[in-house]
């Protein structure tokens, strides 16, 4: 296939590229092989190799893949001549994160019917541009199969021009005889946001009976990722005595009136090495007043990179006003004082707070608030 049908193709497919990335799965996807089975559904026991080279589409630079792979009955799985994973199990995916370049990005598969009988490949390859956006290539008639293996078929510069389309034996999950039988992996988990790690924090306001005034008062975190890293999402837990409004780089999360109940809120930015984390806070009663948060900070390239944590702590910063786009990126807080650590997790009045369970809605802002535009927050 030519480069330039492929840049074309890339053209054509971008206009379905999502803004978000979403859950994989193997929506789309299609049970592939060679030519060549039988009547009955069956291929002779042996190897077939399969490619798929894919260019992006113009403007847009490639930055990393999750991959969703099965094979009945084994693989290996290489990208970019590099090799990724094998397993031999057709009833359960496996996911992979893999770096990629910028220009074209091969996938290749080294793929075995072991046994005789059935044999499939299915893929799902979720491919993250630089600007957070992204787009799904999955298994069908545009891959290239062919039997035997080829000596250097997983290289990149491997010519394939002359292998035919791939097989398509029927989409998933309704291709017999897999109907859908195959389980799916988790994306990779990490211990996520402690909001036990955490200080609660105030103004210097606080007196010695532990009360502070009725009043808004305006928290900033900003986060800087170093060594050349991207960070696109983050999960934050958040809770505040007695109101808060949050913002991620200028952008309204959610507002919380609960001093005893914690939101948990995923957001979706664009990748950026500095994540500002705003709060307006308000201590709508006199009484004790305080803030609580930690947060995840997610690198952009689905795990292959380093998360970072923020909690609160003496690290923030205040201000006893409400400065005009205080919430944005680009406010110089550099006069601002550091916040007042009141005391850990679990420091009275507010005892163990429950950790949230599931993610909360977009909201606005409470009134009194900064406006701002809504953030891409997962429900």
């Amino acid at each position: 296939m030519f480069k330039s049908f492929k840049v074309l193709l890339g053209l054509l497919v971008a206009t379905n590229v999502a803004s978000l990335a979403v859950a994989l799965d193997f929506t789309g996807a299609n049970w592939i092989w060679t030519a060549g089975r039988s009547a009955t559904g069956t291929y002779p026991i042996g190897n077939a190799t399969f490619r798929r080279d894919y260019y992006p589409p113009a403007g847009k630079t490639p930055l990393s893949a999750n991959i969703l792979i099965v094979t009945d009955d084994s693989y290996t799985l290489y990208v970019n001549s590099d090799r990724i994973g094998s397993e031999a199990t057709y009833t359960a995916a496996q996911r992979y994160c893999v770096r990629l370049v910028p220009d074209c990005n091969v996938f290749a598969v080294n793929a075995a019917n072991n046994l005789g009988g059935p044999a499939g490949l299915l893929a799902a390859i979720q491919i993250r541009y630089t600007d957070g956006f992204t787009e799904t290539v999955v298994t069908n008639g545009e891959w290239h199969g062919i039997t035997g293996v080829p000596a250097g078929f997983e290289q990149v510069a491997f010519n394939d021009s002359a292998w035919p389309a791939a097989f398509v034996e029927g989409p998933f999950p309704t291709t017999a005889p897999w109907l859908g039988a195959v389980t799916i992996p988790p994306p990779t988990q990490n211990p996520g946001p402690s909001l036990k790690s955490a200080s609660w924090i105030w103004t210097n306001e606080v007196n010695a009976a532990g009360t502070a005034p009725t009043a808004a008062r305006a928290f900033r975190k900003t986060v800087t990722i170093g060594g050349g890293q991207l960070v696109d999402s983050l999960v934050i837990d958040i809770i505040a005595d007695d109101e808060y409004t949050l913002y991620v780089n200028g952008l309204v999360v959610g507002s919380g009136t609960s001093y005893v109940v914690a939101q948990r809120y995923e957001v979706n930015f664009r990748p950026t090495s500095t994540v500002v984390i705003a709060v307006y806070a308000v201590n709508s009663g006199g009484g004790p007043a305080g803030l609580l948060a930690a947060a995840e900070v997610q690198g952009c390239d689905c795990g292959c990179g380093s998360d970072a944590f923020v909690i609160t702590d003496g690290s923030w910063k205040y201000s006893t006003g409400i400065p005009s786009g205080f919430q944005s990126l680009g406010f110089d807080d550099s006069a601002w004082p550091a916040a007042v650590v009141e005391g850990p997790y679990g420091r009275q009045p507010w005892g163990n707070i429950a950790t949230p369970t599931s993610n909360s809605p977009q909201s606005p802002a409470l009134p009194g608030a900064p406006s701002a535009s809504p953030a891409s927050v997962v429900n």
